[in-house]
């Protein structure tokens, strides 16, 4: 069972967009200050790339919990 967006009522909409816009307003933010930049030098980049790792690993890590916590709504609604 798949849900759709327009399946939602108003407020679950509204909480949805919110969770989304912020969690898209922190990476973008995250990204920001991890990307390189012409007048970094060698150990600011070596941090940053250390940084990037750190993210990539940190979202692979709470990938699972996730899901956990999708397939538990999904039930919950169906």
């Amino acid at each position: 069972m798949k849900i759709r967006r327009e399946e939602l009522n108003e407020k679950e909409q509204n909480a949805a967009q919110k969770m989304l816009d912020e969690v898209g307003s922190r990476y973008r933010s995250f990204n920001d200050y991890v990307a390189f930049r012409d007048d970094d030098s060698i150990a600011m980049m070596v941090f940053k790339l250390f940084l990037r790792f750190v993210g990539i690993i940190f979202m692979l890590l709470l990938s699972p919990f996730i899901l956990i916590g999708l397939l538990v709504a999904i039930a919950a609604v169906a």
